[in-house]
């Protein structure tokens, strides 16, 4: 591997892991509990202050008109920061990173539930409730749906371990780094980009589609640089489908309601009948112990190994 290659990758995972050190602490978790409870009570005076008459509802503060929207605002905050967490998930695990992507869309279908309760001007309004009140709970069975299967999928997860030892395995690592870390960049960029909209513009664009199409480029790169070490058919297709459940997901958040729960839905079946299936076919293929994928350079090839029965 070309040394300069080897240092670029090595300079940015070192970036990427003080950014990781810090994210895990306790100390930011405290605070971001902290922040979060300060921009609800926040947006909920600003709000109470516009609706009463003490700001005007132009500009910047006709965003504040609705007390309601305090409760969007917070959770799109919530939104941010699981993102982040997200991110922080693909060095670890391309599966994993994968199912906190359908977490983050029952996420985001929740916000949208909110976001629908945040146009209510009169509470016990049933004439404007009455299709509100549809939408959300739409919404919010939609999230459930796919929260429950989600907790399906895990259990899957759960039955099969699957250890991968690779000769150049922390270059792989590296690499897996410096995406994340990239992907730290564009996500920023993103918000930066919506807060000069909000700012100029005075109306929110935050929208989610573009952080997900530059996840899908993400997932394909990963996969384009495992293949020089999965070499067994059914890994490839793994992580193949594992790039097709995102892609639904990015079709989900651009489709209209509510074929847009819809779509969530079933690509989170899909991922379940996934695993499912590649589950049944490495028990059938090499027993329920672990399996390794070693590197022997006598053959120069890499080959499974049944924990237990040889090296």
């Amino acid at each position: 591997m070309n040394s300069r290659h080897y240092k670029l990758y090595d300079f940015f995972a070192r970036l990427y892991d003080r950014i990781a050190a810090f994210w895990h602490r306790r100390s930011t978790h405290t605070f971001i509990s902290r922040f979060l409870a300060y921009v609800f009570l926040t947006s909920l005076i600003l709000g109470f202050a516009v609706h009463e008459g003490v700001l005007p509802a132009t500009g910047f503060w006709q965003f504040f008109k609705n007390p309601f929207v305090a409760i969007e605002i917070t959770f799109t905050f919530l939104l941010v920061i699981e993102i982040f967490g997200l991110i922080f998930s693909i060095p670890v695990s391309v599966s994993h990173s994968v199912v906190k992507q359908f977490e983050l869309l029952s996420l985001i279908f929740i916000r949208m539930g909110l976001k629908e309760f945040s146009h209510l001007h009169r509470l016990f309004d049933w004439e404007e409730m009455k299709h509100i009140v549809l939408a959300m709970f739409i919404y919010g069975f939609g999230a459930l749906a796919i929260f429950i299967l989600i907790g399906f999928h895990y259990r899957l997860q759960k039955k099969l371990r699957v250890r991968e030892y690779f000769r150049e395995y922390p270059y792989y690592k590296r690499v897996k780094k410096t995406i994340a870390f990239l992907l730290i960049l564009i996500f920023i960029a993103i918000l930066a980009h919506n807060l000069y909209y909000l700012l100029v513009h005075q109306h929110p664009i935050l929208s989610f589609k573009h952080f997900y199409t530059a996840l899908i480029f993400s997932d394909i790169l990963i996969l384009v640089i495992s293949m020089r070490y999965i070499l067994d058919y059914h890994s490839m297709f793994r992580y193949s489908g594992y790039i097709l459940s995102t892609i639904f997901i990015r079709i989900a958040l651009t489709a209209e309601p509510f074929y847009n729960i819809l779509i969530g839905i079933g690509a989170t079946i899909y991922l379940i009948i996934l695993t499912a299936t590649y589950n049944f076919y490495m028990h059938r293929k090499i027993t329920k112990k672990p399996r390794y994928l070693r590197y022997h350079p006598q053959t120069k090839e890499f080959k499974i190994i049944i924990s237990g029965y040889g090296t």
